[in-house]
């Protein structure tokens, strides 16, 4: 089944499995998205059930985790979704063999298909919002009120959301947007009057993202958490 990627073993043989990237909707024939992936080998799709895993051959032996490894899968996931609604996968789902993939495929495929119209036509918008050095002080109350003005702005504009950690005492809001991409300026609209509105305010606004915080990236390991 999956195995996560980790530190290379000079005693396991080497033998060419699958990596996958992310999952779309099933394109019928095979595309080529180009040498994209790791070691530069080229990343294509397979058939499975009406969905298409995106995929690279790959060496199946443990791969060292590393910063420029998690760019390629990241950098890959992105070029797909320019063209097609793509179910992110976790970094480091690599199988042994496409039986091995197609048992795991069949293993989540419920869960992929209830995933479908999530990510069918939409993109991931984050946005943080920081309290500058000189108004730290501000109090809960008026942190509370700014944090859900832009919370029920941007819902508007967009199909869910979902708060993530404040890693700060300074920031007041870190939340993510599922938005449609024909959406994608009028949310970016909303988010300027809020910065014009709250100019005091520093505001982090990034994307387009694969929908990571939407939908189970794990699908397809061993350890599913299940579709949330």
């Amino acid at each position: 089944m999956a195995r996560r990627i980790l530190k290379a073993e000079k005693k396991v043989p080497e033998t060419l499995g699958k990596y996958v990237y992310c999952v779309v909707p099933n394109l019928k024939e095979r595309e080529s998205f180009g040498n994209l992936g790791f070691n530069a080998e080229e990343v294509y799709t397979l058939d499975y059930r009406g969905l298409s895993p995106v995929v690279s051959d790959v060496t199946y032996r443990d791969y060292a985790v590393d910063e420029q490894e998690v760019e390629i899968h990241r950098n890959v996931v992105e070029h797909v979704m320019q063209e097609h609604s793509a179910i992110p996968v976790a970094y480091g789902m690599a199988f042994k063999s496409t039986k091995l993939l197609q048992i795991a495929m069949s293993a989540g495929y419920q869960a992929m298909q209830k995933a479908l119209p999530i990510v069918e036509g939409k993109v991931e918008l984050g946005i943080k919002v920081f309290l500058p050095k000189d108004l730290e002080q501000m109090g809960p109350a008026k942190r509370e009120e700014c944090s859900s003005d832009f919370l029920s702005s941007l819902l508007a504009v967009s199909s869910d959301s979902k708060k993530l950690k404040l890693f700060s005492d300074r920031l007041i809001l870190n939340s993510t947007f599922l938005v449609e991409k024909s959406g994608i300026d009028e949310f970016s609209l909303q988010v300027g009057k809020l910065q014009e509105k709250y100019n005091e305010l520093k505001v982090q606004y990034s994307g387009p993202w694969p929908v990571y915080n939407f939908v189970d990236i794990h699908i397809l390991g061993s350890k599913r958490r299940g579709f949330r």
